[in-house]
């Protein structure tokens, strides 16, 4: 009896505490291209939650090695090397499960679910995400605002997150011209060394059309569609890039059943005895 009561409570505390939508959370992110068929994919994305200091960019100044990586190549060691020196919160990178010829990039339209993260709102209580569009020469979509997303509100209270990336979040590092040469994914894209920019961080203007040159439209992949100007143009009006959301990981049905199922077990045994 004494061993059924410590298993009853040791299950009802796991319940509350999964349950509990105060100070702290289990939590899941899904990752969504909204490109159209034939437009951009993205890298892996880069997922840290933090306490609101960790910050990876900031438009208007040069881009850090680190960032210039990720926005050229998707390259994200320099990223998480960089989160673990500064932050004490928590950070993972989202593949998608299949991508141009096994490496596991976002295609259009493609999505895909983290693991669990167990969150709370001092010490990691704001999100931040970093991705490189491809195949492009240095654009990327991220927040610069390190307190953009906050995961929690005044009272601690878990609130969850929806994000919409649109046209005009698409960041350009100002690392590399936008010409198309060296762009990754792109196939031809190394007939000519990419070209250094020398500028700073800004919003993106755009994919360049280049005549009688390699141009991003019209280029193709090696998952064998052709970047489409329509599709991939997200400078357009009311463009969507991505959709990430952060929610919480619903407590399991059967967890909540067999705590019943064991207080009843309980009374039964009392009543007997």
């Amino acid at each position: 009896m004494k061993r059924l009561k410590k298993v009853l409570i040791a299950v009802v505390a796991s319940t509350a505490l999964l349950s509990s939508a105060s100070q702290a959370a289990l939590v899941e992110v899904e990752v969504t291209n909204l490109f159209e068929t034939n437009g951009l994919a993205f890298t892996p994305v880069w997922m840290g939650f933090h306490d609101g200091t960790f910050d990876s960019f900031d438009a208007g100044t040069a881009s850090s090695a680190s960032l210039q990586a990720l926005a050229e190549g998707g390259d994200l060691s320099g990223i998480t090397a960089d989160f673990s020196s500064t932050s004490t919160g928590q950070q993972g990178v989202l593949t998608a499960p299949s991508g141009f010829g096994g490496a596991p990039v976002f295609e259009p339209g493609e999505s895909a679910t983290s693991g669990a993260f167990n969150i709370n709102a001092a010490d990691n209580g704001y999100f931040s995400f970093l991705s490189m569009l491809i195949p492009t020469n240095d654009a990327f979509i991220g927040n610069d605002d390190a307190m953009a997303y906050s995961l929690f509100d005044a009272d601690d209270k878990f609130v969850g997150l929806d994000i919409l990336v649109v046209g005009e979040n698409v960041w350009d590092s100002g690392t590399e011209l936008n010409t198309g040469y060296g762009a990754p994914f792109l196939v031809g894209a190394n007939a000519q060394a990419r070209q250094d920019e020398n500028g700073v961080v800004g919003q993106h203007s755009g994919l360049e059309v280049l005549s009688g040159g390699l141009a991003i439209f019209g280029g193709n992949t090696p998952a064998g569609y052709t970047i489409d100007q329509a599709a991939a143009d997200f400078t357009a009006s009311g463009f969507n890039v991505a959709r990430i959301t952060v929610s919480q990981v619903p407590v399991p049905a059967s967890l909540g059943l067999l705590a019943i199922g064991l207080m009843g077990f309980a009374q039964s045994r009392r009543r007997k005895q």
